[in-house]
């Protein structure tokens, strides 16, 4: 399967435009009347830390500058079985950071504005989701296709959202 979700802060979205044409989705949950106040971006560090807090895996498709990613990012222990056996495999990620570009490293304390996952689990991505809106405040997470939009928030029941997850 060649999907591709991104994630980005509610915030950081409704400064670009971003909630209109979300609301202009074919289906979508949880989209507010109002956007939400500014907030600081999560850092590199804290979507990691949600990463792991979340019990989720994947290949990062990036690299922190005198940083070991194994301990922070670990790949899948079993691609070939992983998903079917349940496991949080997030796929290749990608981190958006603010005044980074292209292959370039990244610092720990870098805000990122968004994150990329190509054939990620639908589950690892919510499992993800919501541990980063803890830190983050409300995500709105796109598909590739624009059919989709969704927003998981902090305090989120995640047995209520999944019961909605479109992926």
């Amino acid at each position: 399967m060649g999907w591709f979700l991104v994630v980005t802060p509610l915030h950081q979205a409704a400064e670009n435009g971003g909630l209109e044409w979300a609301a202009s989705a074919e289906s979508s949950f949880g989209l507010p009347e109002e956007p939400p106040p500014v907030r600081a971006l999560p850092t590199v560090r804290q979507v990691l830390t949600a990463f792991q807090e979340a019990g989720c895996h994947g290949t990062p498709w990036f690299q922190i500058a005198g940083h070991d990613l194994v301990a922070d990012l670990a790949g899948c222990p079993d691609p070939t079985t992983c998903a079917s056996l349940g496991g949080l495999d997030l796929g290749e990620v990608r981190l958006g950071v603010d005044g980074a570009s292209g292959d370039e490293p990244v610092a720990l304390h870098q805000a990122v504005t968004d994150i990329g996952f190509r054939k990620p689990s639908g589950r690892a991505v919510l499992a993800a989701s919501v541990a980063l809106a803890v830190q983050a405040g409300p995500l709105l997470l796109l598909d590739d296709s624009g059919s989709c939009a969704f927003v998981v928030s902090p305090g989120d029941d995640p047995t209520n959202l999944a019961m909605h997850w479109p992926w």
